[in-house]
């Protein structure tokens, strides 16, 4: 199904990029579905971090609380999964994405276990990895079972 009909109180994971760029793929559905989401994760990227000094470190997950300020907005949490330093022709390599994943998501399920009793209902996760990163979905499921 489509992640984005979860219900209210759904955290929607999925792997991103540390230069605080949701452009292309599903990342760019959830910048459109969730403005105030993105700043979060930019802000999260460019100014607690620094791409050229400071980046986001690979295998590290940020949680976004539900925070769209629209009435109809839906109210989820994103998990966001930094599996590759870069995106585009310059995303890491197969290997390296597929390295990063397991301790992302297990950095991801401790800051979910952190606020659990702020409400996270439900979990959903699109094909991490496979589309704009180009690892194919068996090989991540591999690492993440």
């Amino acid at each position: 199904g489509d992640i984005f009909y979860a219900p209210p109180s759904t955290l929607l994971i999925h792997a991103c990029n540390t230069q605080g760029n949701w452009g292309a793929g599903i990342a760019l559905e959830f910048k459109k579905r969730y403005p105030q989401a993105y700043a979060m994760y930019r802000s999260h990227c460019l100014t607690k971090h620094s791409p050229k000094t400071d980046p986001v470190p690979t295998g590290t997950a940020f949680l976004i609380p539900p925070c769209e300020t629209s009435p109809d907005a839906p109210k989820h949490w994103i998990g966001c999964l930094f599996t590759s330093a870069r995106y585009g022709k310059a995303k890491d390599r197969p290997e390296k994405i597929l390295a990063s994943t397991r301790p992302a998501m297990m950095d991801l399920l401790r800051q979910v276990r952190e606020v659990k009793g702020e409400g996270v209902m439900d979990v959903r996760m699109c094909k991490i990895n496979s589309a704009r990163f180009g690892v194919p979905w068996d090989r991540t499921v591999d690492v993440l079972e």
